[in-house]
This record gives C-alpha cells, sequence and structure tokens, in this order.
C-alpha cells in the first residue's frame, strides 16, 4: 500500500514604484511545507454560487482544522464576497480579487467544520482551492 505525502509551494513577488520610476515597497514571501496530517491528506478544488442572502458554505468535514491553504478567487464582475472561516470576515474580495492563506478553521474550538462565502447584494462565483497543511497539534489549556 502507498503512503500520500503532500508537499505545497508557494512564492510571489509585490512591488510598488512611485511615479518618478522609484521602488517604494518590495516584498517577495515563499514558504514550502510538509503535510503531517494523520491519513491522507486532502486537495479540494471547485466553484461555488453564493446564496446572496445568507452566507454559503464549502464543508470542510473531511480537511484538517488546525490548517488550511486557502485560495479563494471572486470572479464575479460585478459585486464583493467575504471570506469567513468560524463566522469571522478575514477577507473582502472585490471582482476578480482573490485571497491565500494558511487558515485555522476551528480558532474558536467550537467544532467548526466550514468556511463561508458571503456575498451581501447579489449571487457571486468563487472559485477555491483547499490544501490540508500540517496538523499544527496545539493543545487547548482548557
Amino acid at each position: 500500500m502507498a503512503t500520500q505525502s503532500l508537499s505545497v509551494s508557494v512564492s510571489g513577488s509585490f512591488s510598488l514604484t512611485d511615479s518618478e520610476g522609484n521602488q517604494v515597497f518590495s516584498f517577495a514571501p515563499s514558504f514550502t511545507t510538509l503535510s503531517t496530517t494523520v491519513g491522507s491528506a486532502l486537495i479540494s478544488t471547485g466553484e461555488i454560487l453564493t446564496n446572496g442572502t445568507s452566507d454559503t458554505t464549502i464543508n470542510l468535514a473531511s480537511h484538517n482544522k488546525d490548517r488550511i491553504y486557502t485560495f479563494i478567487k471572486n470572479v464575479d464582475t460585478d459585486y464583493p464576497v467575504a471570506v469567513k472561516p468560524d463566522g469571522d470576515v478575514i477577507a473582502d474580495l472585490k471582482p476578480g480579487e482573490c485571497f491565500f492563506s494558511p487558515v485555522h478553521i476551528d480558532g474558536a474550538g467550537d467544532a467548526s467544520a466550514n468556511l463561508d462565502i458571503d456575498a451581501t447584494t447579489a449571487a457571486q462565483k468563487v472559485q477555491y482551492l483547499l490544501c490540508d497543511g500540517p496538523d499544527t497539534g496545539i493543545a487547548s489549556d482548557d
């Protein structure tokens, strides 16, 4: 029987140049990580249409809630969407914008297993890629 392993590599480059061509800011983050989840590491991709009247849920019951590398893109051309793991807005995406971050889905410790997308004005189309990250093994002090 084969064992599945997962490696995620992410890099990017951001720079800000003023009107005279002077570089004001430059940042080039990158990282690589290996999955340490028990069992199979999961990758999920898809496209959803948000409800427009309430949160639309991407169910993550099979994923590692400690860390999910999350890429969300608002492919709508007219209206923004909010990205809400565990009920807290962490990104407001205007049309065409995207978001990438490692996310702890159950940060409140209330067994949340959802990543919600909220559109307040109309149904928006969102594309996503979710990839299990390392199991942080953070123990609660309760």
